[in-house]
């Protein structure tokens, strides 16, 4: 199963000024990072301007791109990251893990290229905003994936097939070495503020009922009101896309399992 980005669909303004912002700030001169399926490399110079080192991969040949960037061509994100364990301090995934057939290969490969602390921004179409919610209520599909795939899209070519709920996100980065570090939002229409405040009190009431009433182990009811407060964040309610920053953490086998 082949993995790629689209190369004529590349990141809009708000999903790169969303990225750009969760780099910037923190020192960065010297540390090295990846760019994983970089397209174009619109990503990639982001993470050089901070001051990064930059390895850029594709599936096929990769762009030539400025700043001494580097390339890797052939690199198939199903499969085994082709680079050391511990060679990173940041990754980007942007607009890709909607493509990837085996996304919990992907987060635990991230991790293993990732140094202690390092950082990974994983961007991909919000499915939970509030009128991707209305939508597949009257339609039974999300955002980005507003259609039924064409007939003629093979599932390594097709867009946005696997597409992955913020929920499951947030599992996989658990379990498998990170800590949440922010949720970013990028572009906010008129009809989803319009009615996240018409539903917004509803939408509690029954997630409380549903996520913290009905579960009844401490530990996950725990877990659970964590995960509440973020499904009720700007980002997961507002936002067309979702841009999810997380911490690569050590000791992740001793924590308590959910």
């Amino acid at each position: 199963m082949s993995c790629f980005r689209l190369q004529t669909i590349m990141p809009n303004p708000a999903i790169l000024e969303s990225v750009r912002r969760a780099w910037s700030g923190d020192p960065a001169r010297g540390k090295k990072a990846l760019d994983l399926s970089a397209g174009s490399g619109d990503t990639s110079q982001i993470l050089a301007a901070q001051g990064y080192v930059v390895v850029a991969t594709d599936y096929g040949r990769p762009q030539p791109m400025a700043n001494e960037i580097g390339r890797v061509g052939g690199v198939d994100l199903n499969e085994f990251l082709p680079f050391r364990s511990r060679t990173f301090d940041a990754v980007n995934l942007v607009e890709v893990i909607e493509h990837i057939e085996n996304q919990p290969r992907l987060i635990r490969e991230i991790c293993r290229v990732l140094k202690p602390g390092g950082r990974v921004l994983i961007s991909t179409p919000n499915i939970l905003n509030v009128f991707s919610r209305i939508r597949f209520l009257f339609t039974g599909f999300l955002r980005g994936r507003v259609r039924p795939v064409h007939y003629s899209r093979k599932p390594g070519r097709a867009p946005n097939i696997y597409l992955i709920h913020f929920y499951e996100l947030y599992y996989l980065l658990f379990h498998y070495g990170f800590e949440l570090v922010e949720l970013r939002k990028t572009r906010v229409k008129f009809a989803q503020v319009f009615f996240t405040g018409l539903l917004y009190p509803l939408m509690w009431l029954f997630s409380l009922a549903a996520v913290i009433r009905a579960e009844k182990d401490p530990v996950q009811r725990r877990y659970n009101w964590q995960i509440l407060g973020h499904m009720f964040h700007p980002a997961l309610l507002l936002s067309d896309n979702i841009v999810v920053v997380a911490r690569k953490i050590e000791g992740n086998e001793n924590r308590p399992r959910p």
